[in-house]
């Protein structure tokens, strides 16, 4: 006997209920699950990144510690040649570049900045509008004979991207030849290419190369380079200053690298315990192809 309409129809209005119920319920399980998968990725990512910090600074105290070391075949060297470590399963490049291969920013005269910004691929007009514009900065609109700014002028060398009509890229590429912690120099021996250019007055290719014979050499037995050009003044010799800008990057899985730049004091305060004293400390994160400290590198082996 065949059920009544109103039987067949409550079945199928209950199958069509099961099969919605059946569809959100899937619906509700995808969404957990890709939620779930969203949260492990930024898990891992946060994992990643933590576990870099702590290499990269690893990689500052082991060169913090090298700088000190009694032995000089022990001690590394302070142009920026790149030392290799293994921290666990993290590769991290190491290099330490000496703070009095660089320009005072707040002692430097007109003549030093604009000649830097020229070495930093600046046109003649440019360079002295620029120039101007850092003097006018930094002195409070004053402009001093003998010297680019008054003692104490530029707090931070970030502040130089306040410079008004100084692009950013132009400050991005004379950055790297620039201090506020050197009292002397700059000294060629641990100087940026662009600070060897402005110096002596050579091409940007003759510096580079000079840089790189600088590196290569070995620093407990070899002799320095000449010094290319001809310029009066410039200096170039070993012996470290005491302050130093430590940069170091480690490169972990999935392409994420961690940066650090951190310049640092070795010579404290009579009675001070701390190994250094950090002037300034830059943290950085990106992807492996976006960051490179340059350059070959002496592998070191060493592990936490």
């Amino acid at each position: 006997m065949r059920a009544p309409r109103t039987v067949r129809a409550q079945r199928g209005v209950a199958l069509l209920v099961v099969l919605w119920g059946c569809t959100l319920a899937a619906i509700t399980l995808g969404a957990l699950a890709s939620g779930a998968k969203v949260e492990g990725t930024q898990a891992r990512g946060q994992y990643l990144q933590t576990k870099g910090i702590y290499a990269a600074e690893a990689g500052i105290e082991q060169a913090a510690y090298r700088l000190r070391a009694r032995e000089a075949r022990q001690r590394w060297a302070v142009d920026g040649r790149a030392y290799r470590l293994r921290i666990d399963d993290v590769d991290v490049a190491v290099s330490i570049v000496d703070e009095d291969g660089k320009l005072n920013l707040n002692t430097a005269t007109p003549e030093q900045i604009g000649a830097l910004l020229l070495a930093a691929g600046a046109g003649p007009a440019e360079a002295t509008r620029w120039r101007d514009a850092i003097v006018r900065w930094g002195g409070g609109g004053e402009r001093f004979a003998d010297s680019l700014l008054a003692k104490g002028g530029f707090a931070s060398l970030e502040e130089l991207r306040r410079v008004p009509g100084l692009p950013g890229a132009i400050a991005d590429r004379v950055e790297p030849g620039l201090t506020l912690w050197s009292t002397s120099g700059p000294n060629l021996a641990h100087a940026p290419a662009v600070v060897v250019a402005a110096m002596t007055g050579t091409g940007r290719e003759l510096a580079e190369a000079y840089v790189a014979d600088v590196r290569a050499m070995d620093p407990e037995h070899g002799g320095l380079p000449p010094v290319p050009g001809r310029a009066e003044g410039t200096v170039a010799s070993l012996p470290s200053s005491g302050t130093v800008t430590v940069t170091s990057t480690a490169t972990l899985g999935d392409g994420v690298v961690v940066r650090i730049d951190a310049t640092l004091a070795l010579q404290n305060a009579p009675g001070d315990p701390r190994a250094y004293r950090v002037l300034r400390w830059r943290e950085s994160r990106a992807l492996e192809e976006a960051m490179d400290v340059g350059g070959a590198g002496v592998s070191v082996a060493a592990r936490r």
